[in-house]
Protein backbone atom coordinates (compact mmCIF):
# COMPACT_ATOMS: atom_id res chain seq x y z
CA UNK A 1 0.00 0.00 0.00
CA UNK A 2 2.44 2.82 -1.46
CA UNK A 3 0.03 5.93 -0.65
CA UNK A 4 -0.20 8.55 2.25
CA UNK A 5 2.52 7.53 4.69
CA UNK A 6 3.51 10.14 7.08
CA UNK A 7 8.06 11.00 5.93
CA UNK A 8 9.19 8.95 9.17
CA UNK A 9 7.14 6.03 9.07
CA UNK A 10 8.27 2.92 7.24
CA UNK A 11 4.65 0.95 7.48
CA UNK A 12 1.36 0.50 8.22
CA UNK A 13 -0.47 -1.57 10.33
CA UNK A 14 -2.87 -4.12 8.27
CA UNK A 15 -4.71 -6.08 11.32
CA UNK A 16 -3.41 -7.53 14.52
CA UNK A 17 -4.08 -10.12 16.71
CA UNK A 18 -2.35 -9.92 20.55
CA UNK A 19 1.07 -9.04 20.10
CA UNK A 20 1.54 -9.91 16.85
CA UNK A 21 0.41 -7.79 13.56
CA UNK A 22 1.11 -7.56 9.92
CA UNK A 23 2.32 -4.92 8.62
CA UNK A 24 2.21 -3.30 5.00
CA UNK A 25 6.36 -2.22 4.26
CA UNK A 26 6.60 1.76 2.12
CA UNK A 27 7.75 -1.00 -0.54
CA UNK A 28 5.14 -3.02 -0.76
CA UNK A 29 6.15 -6.03 0.96
CA UNK A 30 3.63 -7.04 3.90
CA UNK A 31 5.12 -8.86 7.10
CA UNK A 32 4.83 -10.44 10.45
CA UNK A 33 5.58 -8.53 13.34
CA UNK A 34 5.64 -8.05 16.88
CA UNK A 35 4.70 -4.76 18.85
CA UNK A 36 7.52 -3.93 22.09
CA UNK A 37 5.71 -4.05 25.08
CA UNK A 38 7.20 -0.45 26.14
CA UNK A 39 4.97 1.14 23.23
CA UNK A 40 1.99 1.02 25.10
CA UNK A 41 2.70 2.44 28.62
CA UNK A 42 -1.61 3.17 29.11
CA UNK A 43 -3.41 0.05 30.72
CA UNK A 44 -5.64 -1.80 27.47
CA UNK A 45 -3.72 0.42 24.92
CA UNK A 46 -2.68 -1.77 21.65
CA UNK A 47 -1.60 -1.55 18.29
CA UNK A 48 -4.99 -0.53 15.56
CA UNK A 49 -5.20 -1.15 12.00
CA UNK A 50 -4.18 1.86 10.55
CA UNK A 51 -1.44 2.54 13.03
CA UNK A 52 1.10 4.15 10.94
CA UNK A 53 4.87 2.77 12.04
CA UNK A 54 8.58 2.60 12.44
CA UNK A 55 9.46 -1.18 12.08
CA UNK A 56 12.69 -2.73 12.38
CA UNK A 57 14.61 -6.09 10.96
CA UNK A 58 16.44 -7.98 13.69
CA UNK A 59 17.15 -11.82 12.01
CA UNK A 60 13.95 -13.31 10.66
CA UNK A 61 12.11 -10.81 12.95
CA UNK A 62 10.23 -7.69 12.29
CA UNK A 63 9.90 -5.15 15.46
CA UNK A 64 7.60 -2.74 15.76
CA UNK A 65 9.97 0.12 17.75
CA UNK A 66 7.83 3.49 17.30
CA UNK A 67 4.31 4.06 16.76
CA UNK A 68 3.28 7.93 15.21
CA UNK A 69 0.84 10.06 16.90
CA UNK A 70 -2.69 9.05 15.29
CA UNK A 71 -4.52 11.72 13.56
CA UNK A 72 -8.04 10.69 13.66
CA UNK A 73 -9.37 7.73 15.64
CA UNK A 74 -12.93 5.72 15.82
CA UNK A 75 -13.70 4.87 19.31
CA UNK A 76 -16.04 2.47 21.16
CA UNK A 77 -16.67 1.76 24.80
CA UNK A 78 -16.00 -1.89 26.08
CA UNK A 79 -18.01 -4.28 28.07
CA UNK A 80 -15.99 -2.72 30.98
CA UNK A 81 -16.88 1.43 29.53
CA UNK A 82 -12.91 1.27 28.91
CA UNK A 83 -11.45 2.69 26.02
CA UNK A 84 -11.12 0.76 22.81
CA UNK A 85 -9.89 2.15 19.42
CA UNK A 86 -10.90 -0.19 16.60
CA UNK A 87 -8.87 1.64 14.27
CA UNK A 88 -6.61 4.84 13.21
CA UNK A 89 -5.94 7.12 9.88
CA UNK A 90 -8.83 6.70 7.97
CA UNK A 91 -9.83 9.13 5.81
CA UNK A 92 -13.18 8.76 6.17
CA UNK A 93 -15.57 6.19 7.46
CA UNK A 94 -18.34 4.59 5.81
CA UNK A 95 -21.65 4.22 8.28
CA UNK A 96 -23.47 0.86 6.89
CA UNK A 97 -26.91 0.87 7.43
CA UNK A 98 -29.45 -1.69 6.51
CA UNK A 99 -33.11 -0.38 5.14
CA UNK A 100 -34.29 -4.15 5.70
CA UNK A 101 -33.80 -7.16 7.32
CA UNK A 102 -32.14 -6.26 9.30
CA UNK A 103 -33.67 -2.34 9.68
CA UNK A 104 -31.08 -0.61 11.21
CA UNK A 105 -32.39 2.13 13.62
CA UNK A 106 -31.24 5.88 13.51
CA UNK A 107 -30.37 5.49 16.75
CA UNK A 108 -27.35 3.15 15.80
CA UNK A 109 -26.80 5.57 13.06
CA UNK A 110 -26.38 8.64 15.43
CA UNK A 111 -23.90 6.31 18.04
CA UNK A 112 -21.94 5.69 14.19
CA UNK A 113 -21.98 9.06 13.47
CA UNK A 114 -20.85 10.53 17.49
CA UNK A 115 -17.79 7.83 17.28
CA UNK A 116 -16.75 9.20 13.85
CA UNK A 117 -17.42 12.97 14.32
CA UNK A 118 -15.97 12.29 18.02
CA UNK A 119 -12.37 11.14 16.55
CA UNK A 120 -12.11 13.13 13.84
CA UNK A 121 -12.92 11.46 10.71
CA UNK A 122 -15.55 12.32 8.09
CA UNK A 123 -18.40 9.60 7.66
CA UNK A 124 -20.17 9.04 4.55
CA UNK A 125 -23.89 7.52 5.62
CA UNK A 126 -24.25 4.32 3.39
CA UNK A 127 -28.13 2.91 2.98
CA UNK A 128 -27.86 -1.22 1.99
CA UNK A 129 -30.68 -3.26 1.00
CA UNK A 130 -32.16 -1.25 -1.65
CA UNK A 131 -33.73 -4.09 -3.62
CA UNK A 132 -35.55 -4.43 -0.14
CA UNK A 133 -37.00 -0.83 0.33
CA UNK A 134 -39.84 -1.27 -1.44
CA UNK A 135 -40.70 2.52 -3.54
CA UNK A 136 -37.41 3.54 -1.72
CA UNK A 137 -39.52 4.73 1.01
CA UNK A 138 -37.23 4.32 3.77
CA UNK A 139 -33.84 5.35 1.78
CA UNK A 140 -36.15 8.83 1.71
CA UNK A 141 -37.14 9.19 4.75
CA UNK A 142 -33.46 8.40 5.77
CA UNK A 143 -31.62 11.17 3.56
CA UNK A 144 -34.58 13.78 4.53
CA UNK A 145 -33.48 12.78 8.12
CA UNK A 146 -30.02 13.45 7.92
CA UNK A 147 -30.40 16.63 4.93
CA UNK A 148 -29.09 18.95 7.38
CA UNK A 149 -25.21 17.34 7.92
CA UNK A 150 -22.85 17.70 5.47
CA UNK A 151 -22.97 14.20 4.40
CA UNK A 152 -22.67 12.11 1.48
CA UNK A 153 -25.18 9.62 1.35
CA UNK A 154 -25.66 6.42 -1.16
CA UNK A 155 -28.56 4.41 -1.56
CA UNK A 156 -27.10 0.31 -2.93
CA UNK A 157 -27.98 -3.36 -3.21
CA UNK A 158 -24.96 -5.68 -2.97
CA UNK A 159 -27.93 -8.31 -4.90
CA UNK A 160 -28.78 -6.23 -7.97
CA UNK A 161 -25.02 -4.53 -7.82
CA UNK A 162 -27.04 -0.74 -8.00
CA UNK A 163 -25.68 2.53 -6.72
CA UNK A 164 -22.43 -0.11 -5.96
CA UNK A 165 -20.23 2.27 -8.81
CA UNK A 166 -21.25 5.26 -8.14
CA UNK A 167 -20.42 4.67 -4.01
CA UNK A 168 -16.61 3.40 -6.06
CA UNK A 169 -15.99 6.29 -7.58
CA UNK A 170 -15.43 8.33 -4.58
CA UNK A 171 -13.27 5.99 -2.58
CA UNK A 172 -10.11 6.37 -5.18
CA UNK A 173 -7.84 7.91 -2.96
CA UNK A 174 -6.59 7.23 0.83
CA UNK A 175 -8.09 4.46 3.34
CA UNK A 176 -11.91 4.29 3.84
CA UNK A 177 -13.30 2.22 6.86
CA UNK A 178 -16.58 0.36 7.35
CA UNK A 179 -18.40 -0.26 10.12
CA UNK A 180 -22.15 -1.11 10.87
CA UNK A 181 -23.91 -3.34 13.24
CA UNK A 182 -24.14 -7.07 12.21
CA UNK A 183 -25.91 -8.01 9.08
CA UNK A 184 -26.13 -4.82 7.82
CA UNK A 185 -23.40 -6.02 4.37
CA UNK A 186 -20.36 -5.10 5.44
CA UNK A 187 -18.55 -8.52 3.63
CA UNK A 188 -20.43 -8.19 0.30
CA UNK A 189 -19.94 -4.65 -0.06
CA UNK A 190 -16.18 -5.25 0.37
CA UNK A 191 -16.48 -8.74 -1.73
CA UNK A 192 -18.54 -6.30 -4.60
CA UNK A 193 -15.59 -3.78 -4.23
CA UNK A 194 -12.29 -5.58 -5.13
CA UNK A 195 -13.86 -8.17 -8.03
CA UNK A 196 -12.46 -11.91 -6.73
CA UNK A 197 -12.26 -11.19 -3.39
CA UNK A 198 -13.68 -13.62 -0.97
CA UNK A 199 -13.60 -11.93 2.84
CA UNK A 200 -14.97 -15.78 4.56
CA UNK A 201 -11.92 -17.67 3.56
CA UNK A 202 -8.52 -15.91 3.55
CA UNK A 203 -5.11 -16.28 4.16
CA UNK A 204 -5.16 -14.03 7.15
CA UNK A 205 -7.99 -15.94 9.17
CA UNK A 206 -5.59 -18.63 9.69
CA UNK A 207 -2.58 -16.84 10.44
CA UNK A 208 -4.79 -14.71 13.53
CA UNK A 209 -6.26 -18.15 14.33
CA UNK A 210 -9.61 -16.69 14.97
CA UNK A 211 -11.60 -18.51 12.57
CA UNK A 212 -12.79 -18.56 9.14
CA UNK A 213 -15.98 -17.67 8.71
CA UNK A 214 -16.63 -14.43 10.11
CA UNK A 215 -14.62 -11.40 10.52
CA UNK A 216 -13.19 -11.32 13.87
CA UNK A 217 -10.33 -7.83 13.28
CA UNK A 218 -9.73 -5.01 11.30
CA UNK A 219 -8.54 -5.60 8.15
CA UNK A 220 -6.95 -3.38 5.94
CA UNK A 221 -7.07 -4.46 2.40
CA UNK A 222 -5.68 -2.94 -0.79
CA UNK A 223 -7.95 -1.11 -3.46
CA UNK A 224 -6.23 0.20 -6.20
CA UNK A 225 -2.90 1.84 -6.12
CA UNK A 226 -3.73 4.67 -3.53
CA UNK A 227 -6.55 3.88 -1.54
CA UNK A 228 -6.98 0.84 1.08
CA UNK A 229 -11.06 -0.60 2.31
CA UNK A 230 -10.68 -1.18 5.72
CA UNK A 231 -13.07 -4.28 6.97
CA UNK A 232 -14.32 -4.11 10.30
CA UNK A 233 -16.34 -6.84 12.78
CA UNK A 234 -19.70 -6.67 12.72
CA UNK A 235 -21.88 -5.47 16.12
CA UNK A 236 -24.65 -6.56 18.06
CA UNK A 237 -24.34 -2.99 19.45
CA UNK A 238 -22.50 -0.04 19.68
CA UNK A 239 -21.58 2.98 22.13
CA UNK A 240 -19.55 5.94 20.99
CA UNK A 241 -16.73 6.58 23.89
CA UNK A 242 -16.01 9.94 25.54
CA UNK A 243 -18.71 11.82 23.76
CA UNK A 244 -19.44 15.22 25.36
CA UNK A 245 -22.71 17.23 25.40
CA UNK A 246 -20.88 20.00 22.97
CA UNK A 247 -19.98 17.12 20.94
CA UNK A 248 -23.68 15.48 20.56
CA UNK A 249 -25.61 18.55 19.87
CA UNK A 250 -23.29 18.71 16.34
CA UNK A 251 -25.08 16.00 15.22
CA UNK A 252 -28.19 17.23 15.49
CA UNK A 253 -28.17 20.44 14.15
CA UNK A 254 -32.40 20.66 14.01
CA UNK A 255 -32.41 20.53 17.40
CA UNK A 256 -29.23 23.21 17.90
CA UNK A 257 -31.78 25.09 15.99
CA UNK A 258 -34.77 25.19 17.36
CA UNK A 259 -33.07 25.19 20.79
CA UNK A 260 -32.00 28.62 20.03
CA UNK A 261 -35.99 29.80 20.93
CA UNK A 262 -35.82 27.52 24.80
CA UNK A 263 -36.42 30.21 27.20
CA UNK A 264 -33.52 28.75 29.47
CA UNK A 265 -30.52 28.54 27.94
CA UNK A 266 -29.34 25.53 29.62
CA UNK A 267 -32.35 23.59 28.58
CA UNK A 268 -31.92 19.99 28.26
CA UNK A 269 -34.97 19.51 26.12
CA UNK A 270 -36.61 16.84 28.43
CA UNK A 271 -39.40 18.26 30.19
CA UNK A 272 -38.08 22.18 30.70
CA UNK A 273 -41.13 25.03 30.53
CA UNK A 274 -41.48 26.65 27.09
CA UNK A 275 -38.67 24.23 25.36
CA UNK A 276 -39.21 25.08 21.74
CA UNK A 277 -37.05 22.00 21.07
CA UNK A 278 -40.65 19.57 22.62
CA UNK A 279 -42.86 22.33 21.20
CA UNK A 280 -41.16 21.17 17.29
CA UNK A 281 -41.65 17.47 18.18
CA UNK A 282 -44.60 17.62 19.33
CA UNK A 283 -45.92 20.07 16.58
CA UNK A 284 -43.95 17.08 14.04
CA UNK A 285 -41.71 19.78 12.84
CA UNK A 286 -38.58 17.59 14.59
CA UNK A 287 -38.78 13.81 14.52
CA UNK A 288 -39.75 12.21 17.68
CA UNK A 289 -37.11 9.53 16.58
CA UNK A 290 -34.04 12.24 16.79
CA UNK A 291 -35.41 13.51 19.74
CA UNK A 292 -34.74 9.88 21.46
CA UNK A 293 -31.45 9.52 19.84
CA UNK A 294 -30.34 13.15 21.54
CA UNK A 295 -32.00 12.33 24.78
CA UNK A 296 -29.78 8.71 24.68
CA UNK A 297 -26.20 9.94 23.78
CA UNK A 298 -26.45 13.23 25.99
CA UNK A 299 -26.95 9.79 28.81
CA UNK A 300 -23.86 8.45 27.52
CA UNK A 301 -22.24 12.00 27.66
CA UNK A 302 -23.19 11.82 31.10
CA UNK A 303 -21.49 8.37 32.22
CA UNK A 304 -25.41 7.24 32.30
Amino acid sequence: MPFAFPPEANARVITVAGKRCRLALRSGESVEAIARGRLFREEGEQLVVGDHVVAERHGEQWMVEKVFERQSVFVREGLRRERQVLFSNADRVLLLASLANPTTKTAAIDRFLAAALHGGVPPVLVLTKTDLDEDARRAREISDLYAAFDLPVFSLSNVTGDGVTELAQTLGDGISACVGNSGVGKTSLLNRLIPGLDLRIRDISAWSGKGTHTTSAALLLPYGERAALMDTPGMKSFVPFGVTRESVIEIFPEIARFAEDCRFRDCRHVSEPDCAVLAAAAGGELAAARLRSYHRLLEIASGK
